[in-house]
């Protein structure tokens, strides 16, 4: 398997495990601190275990990637994407707020050209456009309120970024820097949550968010170390897809006409995309002696 279909594969696997994400928040039924608490708890343990695990006990390598400014920029835009994503989340539908991260490509591209001088090509930027205009249709017709939109605007500009502060680390270690934003998710949250409050349905969904944000995030935070980051930030449009129609599923929220047509439509540039882009590299490898 080639770096890029093995970076496809992880990241492709690690959005399909987040995609009930945003359901299992709502089924939480607690409030913004409470929520936010508890998920840093989830991911601050689960990938610290992970990499505890991985490394058999020796914290050396560890300790050297939080030395590193990308490890320490990485936790921070990682903990601040969350906290937005979870504001969004309690402020609009479901369906409105995977829309709004969809815009992810956008600024990874932005940003991978400015920061990282990584070349996007015109399909990328295709593919962006297509997505934007999928954007403009729920900012139009969404269910959801305006605090939810922007919001959830705001967490598709820190995502975005976030994926370039991945891919700017190189063949490093992206774990230990996720780990450290769990954990100033819940720190940063502390005083102002009731962790016991929860129902037992509550406590129930917070078992289904300790496996699924490791588990995700640590599929997810590999692929930036063999896929530029406009590309990861496509993939995650996957939950837009899938989280929209679990939401439709499991909660009866209804999306909207546009909603339902902005997803058609992130759907259809995704798999266009992403055709070119093997038709491409089906070419490259026939041209290489």
């Amino acid at each position: 398997m080639s770096p890029r279909l093995f970076g496809l594969a992880l990241t492709g696997a690690g959005v399909l495990v987040l995609s009930p994400d945003s359901i299992l928040i709502r089924l939480l039924g607690a409030d913004v601190a409470t929520t936010l608490f508890w998920r840093g708890i989830a991911m601050a343990i689960g990938l610290g275990g992970f990499l505890l695990i991985r490394e058999r006990g020796r914290t050396a390598a560890i300790t050297a990637q939080m030395r590193n400014p990308l490890g320490w920029g990485l936790a921070l835009l990682f903990a601040l994407s969350n906290i937005l994503f979870v504001i969004t989340v309690a402020n609009t539908t479901i369906a409105d707020t995977l829309g709004c991260l969809a815009t992810a490509s956008i600024f990874a591209a932005l940003f991978s050209v400015i920061f990282l001088k990584e070349r996007a090509p015109l399909r990328t930027w295709i593919a962006a456009a297509a997505i934007a205009g999928g954007l403009l249709l729920i900012a139009l017709g969404g269910a959801g309120s305006v605090l939810g939109r922007l919001t959830g605007i705001a967490t598709a500009v820190v995502f975005g970024a976030t994926f370039v502060v991945m891919r700017a680390t190189g063949r490093g270690d992206t774990l230990p820097g996720l780990a450290l934003g769990g954990a100033l998710i819940a720190s940063a949250t502390a005083v102002f949550a009731a962790p016991l409050s929860l129902s037992t349905q509550g406590f129930a969904a917070l078992a289904g968010l300790a496996v699924v944000l490791p588990t995700a995030f640590a599929l997810i935070g590999q692929g930036p170390r063999y896929l530029p980051a406009p590309e990861v930030s496509l993939l995650m449009l996957l939950e837009t897809v899938f989280g929209t129609l679990w939401a439709w599923l499991w909660l009866a929220e209804v999306p909207t006409r546009p909603t339902l047509l902005a997803v058609g439509i992130i759907l259809i540039a995704l798999t266009l995309f992403y055709w070119r882009q093997a038709v491409a590299a089906r070419r490259l490898q026939e041209a290489t002696p």
